[in-house]
């Protein structure tokens, strides 16, 4: 983190926009100890602007309150935007910076003009650039100043991007996947097409409706208390055709095993199998429906050797909508785990058809850049065949260009990973972050 000291400044100035991911990190690499910074806002970015401020106060030691710099509703104004600029800067001695990574370009033009006429070439103007992961410096007399910013010049916890945006959580996410091994051994059969049906099939015909009501919702703990034992049969009237049985599936029965069943048995007990780590039985049945892939992703994600700089990971993140005065959810992130301040978001489905998949992960993909930028990075763990993820990878990429002839073609801000992914998975998000880091240079 060295190289971005000769940029430091004493008093920076930053234009607030709606994602204030990039400012918060402008304000970490490149103001002095002892430093002020300036928050430049518009009545649409106040919010933002106020948060970042209370944030800045509390966590920055050693550095000068945050201070407003409000243009109100003149974000395209040259006049204004100069005028405001140049009054909060007359009373300044030490080194000043511009960082024009959020706001409008508008602003940026104006604002540059403003610090430009006050303290010429002395003045220090950035910009983070997305694409390439690097903190450029402005220079009137020669090429930009290209600061690489590596995983680990600025860590940043999830918690603390989900803060920087305002968004509460309804519970703590999990850092530590249930049941690993169990997890796994339910990858390994559903690597395999037939028994993830087959068990798809149970789910449907068998677990749920044993311990789901009329409406779709899961019991309530004390009713789950009650629930009989499940059979391992599977209806003759179900969508794979004549009975069937788990029993006949011997990839199924090892699973199985691993929460503590009996290969023996014709049946299953949700309450002995809760004993194997799992804190009550509605977290029991989600898991068994299908949340067992969250555990296992996040379980492979924390193998990713530790070289690459993960530095944070967690699963089963319920986000409370603000809006509501209950504990409503506004949305859900499964997977996600943080390099520097680089969101990765695995959104995980046990879904094996390309429509289910398409929604899941368009979903996820508005939600990560809402959160993590343009830099944000976006995978789908599914149980799609490879044709189908190959096509959705192309549908969903070619929806978000930004252009019709925007090359998207090997672009990893977005993928797919499959039931042909599930047995290296690990390996899989490896090469995955490997080639976001190549094309941003790194």
């Amino acid at each position: 983190m060295a190289e971005f000291d000769s940029y430091k400044v004493d008093s920076l100035f930053l234009l607030i926009g709606e994602n204030p991911l990039p400012n918060y990190m402008a304000t970490r690499l490149l103001l002095k100890g002892g430093g002020t910074p300036y928050l430049i806002y518009t009545t649409g970015t106040e919010r933002p602007a106020q948060r970042l401020k209370k944030i800045l106060d509390s966590e920055l030691t050693g550095f000068q309150q945050a201070q407003l710099v409000p243009l109100e509703e003149y974000e395209s104004d040259a006049y204004q935007i100069q005028t405001r600029i140049q009054q909060a800067l007359k009373e300044l001695n030490g080194q000043v910076g511009l960082n024009y990574t959020g706001g409008t370009k508008a602003m940026a033009v104006h604002a540059y003009r403003a610090m430009f006429k006050e303290k010429g070439q002395q003045a220090v103007f950035s910009y983070l650039d997305p694409r390439q992961l690097e903190m450029c410096v402005d220079r009137e007399e020669g090429d930009r100043i290209r600061l690489k910013v590596h995983p680990e010049d600025l860590e940043v916890k999830i918690p603390k991007i989900f803060q920087i945006h305002g968004w509460q959580w309804l519970s703590d996410p999990d850092y530590t996947p249930t049941s690993p091994e169990a997890a796994s051994a339910f990858a390994q059969f559903h690597a395999y097409p037939e028994l993830g049906k087959s068990w798809r099939e149970w789910c449907n015909t068998v677990l749920r409706k044993a311990t789901r009501n009329r409406q779709g919702r899961w019991l309530k703990e004390k009713e789950l208390k009650e629930v009989a034992p499940l059979s391992l049969e599977i209806p003759s009237d179900s969508e794979i055709g004549p009975k069937a049985s788990l029993k006949n599936y011997s990839k199924i029965i090892a699973a199985l095993k691993m929460l503590g069943c009996s290969d023996a048995d014709n049946t299953i007990s949700l309450q002995e199998i809760q004993k194997a780590g799992f804190k009550d039985l509605s977290n029991l049945c989600k898991w068994l429906d299908g949340e067992w892939l969250e555990d296992y992703t996040l379980q492979q994600v924390q193998e990713v050797p530790k070289a690459l700089k993960i530095y944070e990971s967690a699963a089963s993140f319920w986000i409370k909508d603000p809006a509501s005065a209950e504990n409503r959810t506004k949305f859900q992130f499964d997977v996600a785990f943080t390099r520097g301040y680089q969101l990765f978001a695995l959104s995980c489905t046990t879904i094996d058809e390309k429509p289910g998949c398409k929604q899941k992960l368009f979903e996820s993909y508005i939600r990560a850049r809402q959160l993590g930028g343009d830099e944000a990075r976006v995978a789908l763990v599914c149980c799609a065949n490879k044709k189908d993820t190959d096509a959705l990878k192309t549908e969903i990429t070619n929806v978000f260009k930004s252009n019709p002839d925007s090359n998207t073609q090997g672009d990893s801000k977005l993928t797919v990973f499959g039931c042909e992914d599930l047995l290296n998975l690990s390996a899989k998000i490896e090469q995955w972050i490997r080639e976001s880091d190549a094309e941003a240079g790194g």
